[in-house]
């Protein structure tokens, strides 16, 4: 590895690192700082997090384009100041339409600085040692999403939430603009996956496919309660009589535990099969999510909120490797995208059903059941794809 391809992957893992993190890390620690501020119920609050994902959803549909013409500096310089500017104007939010333009702004931010550009940054600067490159990227999302959930919780002491929202703006211009200027070419190359010719598949064709489909929806089932859930955790956490700064902090860690089980799950790829490896992290899940809607102490949270975010780390890697396997790598990019749009609805509904849930019954008991049910459904969609593929 060259010192160059060492300050692109440095790049790569620090914005991606900032823009999950100052987005989705965040948002968990001042959901009820927001509720109180504006009055508001928790559903309507939490439906900021399903505005940031609808709009990277968005996002990435655009981003894309200007990533493979290679303006890889203007694109993040663009994603760096999206982000910015959704911050700053949290931090002046007279209300919740502010407040939620905001946090479409955000989420639009996500796919110019973060996983989307950093897999366009090491595939382009990297033709050997790059699925190795592409694995130590992939720890920057739960890095920066612990980092900031803990600093989150230790602003909170002295400022206000939108006087931590400005914080966190100078933050980030701080952290990305000086070393996308100065690391990121104005202009790469051609990619090598072109020059070698790989032509890409229809994305029609992958629609048709019942594999995809099935495939699709383990990843929407797991990847979506995970992350509608967790918009809820901070709240849940204080509901079991965690301090904020004590729930902050293990949000971190059930973050950063993404970061071995990543590396653990992907390692195990290659000696064992997907159905195996699936079931395992999806039935564990489950279990683990049946265990929070039994309200248990705060002691026995913490060992299972750090078991759900290392099983949940290794859902990436996995997921990669089943498309991998069910689609072939001409269409794994298209199928990668057409996954998180399937995606999308669970999360949304998971978000607005915990909080529905939560304010008719002052707890998050049923969903969390429900969250449950849903993993092991997802064990079923695995199962049927096998089948697909057989037939």
């Amino acid at each position: 590895m060259t010192p160059s391809q060492r300050l692109i992957l440095a790049v790569a893992l620090l914005t991606q690192g900032v823009s999950v993190g100052l987005t989705y890390g965040i948002f968990p620690v001042f959901l009820e700082h927001i509720e109180v501020a504006f009055d508001a119920p928790r559903t309507l609050v939490s439906a900021g997090q399903i505005l940031m994902m609808l709009s990277l959803v968005v996002g990435s549909m655009t981003t894309g384009v200007f990533l493979d013409r290679g303006h890889a500096r203007r694109v993040m310089l663009t994603g760096a100041a999206l982000l910015i500017t959704a911050l700053v104007l949290a931090s002046l939010a007279p209300n919740l339409w502010v407040l939620g333009f905001a946090a479409m702004l955000a989420g639009l931010s996500v796919p110019s600085i973060g996983p989307l550009a950093a897999a366009s940054l090491i595939t382009r600067a990297f033709t050997e040692e790059r699925g190795r490159a592409l694995g130590l990227m992939s720890m920057g999302p739960p890095l920066g999403s612990g980092i900031f959930a803990a600093l989150a919780g230790w602003v909170l002491l002295s400022f206000d939430w939108q006087q931590a929202y400005f914080f966190f703006a100078v933050l980030a211009v701080v952290l990305l603009v000086p070393i996308i200027v100065w690391v990121v070419p104005a202009r790469f190359d051609s990619a090598p996956a072109e020059e070698e010719g790989v032509a890409p598949a229809d994305m029609a064709a992958v629609v048709r496919m019942p594999v995809f489909w099935w495939s699709a929806g383990v990843f929407a089932l797991s990847t979506g309660i995970a992350s509608g859930w967790t918009v809820h955790v901070a709240a849940y956490l204080g509901g079991l009589g965690l301090t904020e700064t004590e729930g902050s902090g293990l949000l971190a860690v059930q973050y950063w535990m993404g970061v071995p089980g990543a590396l653990v799950f992907g390692m195990l790829a290659d000696r064992f099969s997907m159905t195996t490896l699936w079931s395992v992290l999806l039935g564990v899940t489950a279990a683990v999510y049946a265990a929070f809607s039994m309200g248990p102490s705060p002691l026995v949270v913490s060992g299972l909120s750090a078991l759900a975010g290392f099983m949940l780390g290794g859902v990436i890697p996995l997921f990669m490797m089943l498309l991998g396997q069910r689609m072939g790598p001409d269409a794994l990019g298209r199928a990668m995208g057409l996954s998180n749009l399937v995606m999308l609805p669970v999360m949304a509904g998971v978000v607005l059903f915990a909080a529905s849930d939560f304010e008719a019954t002052g707890g998050y008991a049923t969903a969390l059941r429900v969250c449950s049910i849903g993993f092991v459904a997802a064990i079923g969609c695995l199962l049927i794809s096998n089948r697909s593929v057989k037939s």
